[in-house]
C-alpha cells in the first residue's frame, strides 16, 4: 500500500495531479494534498490538510502522523515573471519550504521515493544550442525562479544522499489546462479572448514577442509521468533526472493562431511593451527518451482540445464574474 504525499496540492498542477493520482492507483492506497489553500473539490480517495511548508513545525508533524511512501514536491512560485518580480519570496518559498520538507521526510520516511518537480526552465542558456536538451546537458539557469530550481535540486543532492530517502529530479517543459493562472501565456490569450467575446473590452489582444518557441504539454500528460513514476517506485534508480515534454517546439504566434480558430468574434493584435519580456533564448525544447525507456510514457492528450478546454474554462470564469457582478 502506498502513501502519497502531494505538496502544492490546491494549486494548478496540484489539482490535476490529484485527480490523475485518484483514477490511477491502487484502491488501498492513501493520497494526501497540503497546501496553503484547499482546493474546491477533492477526488475519490484523496485526504487534504492546510499545511505551509514555511511552518516547519507543522510539516514536520503532519509528515510524521502520514509517514508518506511518496513524495511528489509541486509546492512553488511557479510564474517565471512573479519570481523576477519577487526574488526574496521566490528563494524563500522554493527554497526554505523544499529544505524543510526534505528535513521532515528524511526524519519521519526513511524509505520513501522523493520526486522533486523542478523545470526545463534551469537549462536556461544551454537552449541556445538550438536542439531539444537532454538530461545530459548542463543546465545555465536565468532569474529567479530557474535559479531557485537547480539549487534545490543541488540541496536535495546534498540532503538526501545520506538519509534512506530515493530522489527523483522531474524538469517539465510548459505546461497547459483549464484553470492555470493568467500570469501564463496560454491562458492571459484565452482570458482575453474570453473578454473580448463577452464584449467587455475592445476587440485588441495585446501580445508579446510571438517569435518565441517553447515546448508545450497538456498539464494531463504531465501529471501521468509523475503517476507512472510513483508506480514503478523503487524500480527508477536513486538520483533520476527526467524531462516531461513534447519535444516539438511551437511558436507563440502558432498558439495564438491556434487560439484564434476557435474564438466566436474577430480581434485585432497588438504588440504591448509590457508584454515584451527581456529573454535571449529563441527556442526551447526538452528530449524525453530517458522517460520514455523508463516508463513507456508519451504524450497522448489532442493539443487543440486542450486549447479549448482553456478557452472554455476562461469563458465560465468571465460568465461567473460578470454573473456576480450584476447580481450586487
Amino acid at each position: 500500500m502506498k502513501r502519497i504525499l502531494v505538496t502544492g496540492a490546491a494549486g494548478f498542477v496540484g489539482r490535476h495531479a490529484l485527480a490523475a493520482l485518484s483514477a490511477g492507483t491502487g484502491a488501498a492506497d492513501r493520497i494526501l494534498g497540503i497546501g496553503r489553500g484547499r482546493p474546491a473539490v477533492l477526488p475519490e480517495r484523496v485526504a487534504y490538510e492546510t499545511v505551509d511548508l514555511l511552518d516547519e513545525a507543522a510539516l514536520h508533524a503532519s509528515v510524521a502522523a502520514f509517514r508518506p511512501t511518496d513524495v511528489l514536491h509541486l509546492a512553488a512560485m511557479a510564474s517565471v515573471q512573479q519570481s523576477a518580480d519577487a526574488p526574496g519570496e521566490t528563494w524563500r518559498v522554493n527554497l526554505v519550504g523544499l529544505l524543510n520538507l526534505a528535513e521532515a521526510v528524511a526524519r519521519s520516511a526513511p524509505g520513501a521515493g522523493f520526486l522533486f518537480v523542478s523545470s526545463g526552465e534551469v537549462y536556461g542558456r544551454a537552449f541556445l544550442a538550438g536542439r531539444p536538451l537532454t538530461e545530459a546537458a548542463v543546465p545555465d539557469p536565468q532569474g529567479p525562479y530557474a535559479r531557485s530550481k537547480w539549487f534545490g535540486e543541488a540541496i536535495l543532492r546534498d540532503l538526501l544522499a545520506k538519509a534512506e530517502v530515493r530522489l527523483v529530479i522531474l524538469r517539465p517543459f510548459n505546461q497547459i489546462g483549464a484553470g492555470q493562472d493568467e500570469r501564463f501565456v496560454v491562458p492571459s490569450f484565452a482570458g482575453q479572448i474570453a473578454r473580448i467575446e463577452a464584449g467587455l473590452v475592445p476587440p485588441v489582444l495585446a501580445v508579446g514577442n510571438l517569435a518565441a518557441e517553447r515546448d508545450f504539454l497538456p498539464v494531463g500528460d504531465v501529471v501521468r509521468a509523475y503517476v507512472d513514476l510513483i508506480g514503478r517506485g523503487a524500480t527508477i534508480r536513486d538520483g533520476s533526472v527526467f524531462n516531461i515534454a513534447s519535444g516539438q517546439p511551437r511558436s507563440i504566434a502558432s498558439v495564438l493562431a491556434d487560439l484564434r480558430r476557435h474564438a466566436r468574434v474577430r480581434f485585432e493584435v497588438e504588440v504591448a511593451a509590457d508584454r515584451m519580456r527581456p529573454s535571449e533564448i529563441p527556442t526551447a525544447s526538452g528530449d524525453v527518451f530517458q522517460l520514455r525507456m523508463a516508463t513507456g510514457w508519451v504524450p497522448r492528450m489532442d493539443w487543440d482540445e486542450a486549447l479549448v478546454e482553456v478557452l472554455v474554462h476562461a469563458r465560465k470564469t468571465i460568465e461567473h464574474a460578470t454573473a456576480g457582478q450584476s447580481s450586487v
